[in-house]
């Protein structure tokens, strides 16, 4: 027998202390669990997330549905029923029920099937005179049964609904749809963050 031999056996015969190949195995299989880890498990909870990529899908669901169906006629997708309109930006303001357009809704994100918890904003837009150039907020003039400016000093109900959107968000998301409403060609847009 060789002495380290000996000294490298303990009472009981047996290797008493860890090689240098343990340890690296040991470490090896650490540094792997550490890593698959921090690579795994932010794509188990990316899912619970919301994102941007889900509020385009919700915004162009919304601005699909009121230019489309809601707010007008399936029949006729792109043209909107003047009353049921001026009803919905009018109630979804106050507070009351929407009523014109079928089934009474509560609010805004009722009316358009979202969630309390996400923000939107729906705004008509247009051009009513010849002499302005591009598009502005329009607003309902009810003596007039008429499209004017929300600047106008006759507007009776603004075709603005929901909070107003924040002008420093990146996460907004806007859908634009171009529809018809009292023989007028307007511009719907629908603004989520």
């Amino acid at each position: 027998m060789f002495r380290g031999d000996d000294d490298a056996k303990g009472s009981s015969g047996e290797s008493r202390a860890q090689t240098t190949l343990d340890f690296a195995i040991g470490v090896s299989i650490f540094l792997a669990v550490v890593m698959f880890i921090f690579l795994f498990v932010p794509g188990i909870v990316e899912p619970f997330t919301v994102g941007a990529q889900d509020e385009t899908v919700t915004v162009n669901r919304v601005a699909d549905g009121l230019t489309q169906d809601q707010l007008g006629s399936s029949q006729r997708p792109g043209v909107l029923d003047t009353a049921c309109t001026v009803d919905f930006f009018e109630h979804a303001e106050d507070g009351t029920d929407i009523t014109a357009c079928g089934p009474p809704k509560d609010d805004l994100a009722d009316f358009v099937g979202i969630k309390d918890r996400q923000n939107a904003n729906v705004t008509v837009q247009g051009n009513t005179s010849a002499a302005d150039v591009g598009s502005e907020q329009l607003c309902w003039d009810g003596s007039s049964d008429a499209l004017v400016e929300a600047d106008d000093g006759t507007c009776d109900v603004r075709l603005a609904a929901g909070e107003t959107p924040p002008t420093t968000n990146a996460d907004a998301v806007t859908a634009t749809r171009v529809a018809s409403l009292a023989g007028e060609d307007v511009t719907v847009v629908v603004e989520m963050w």
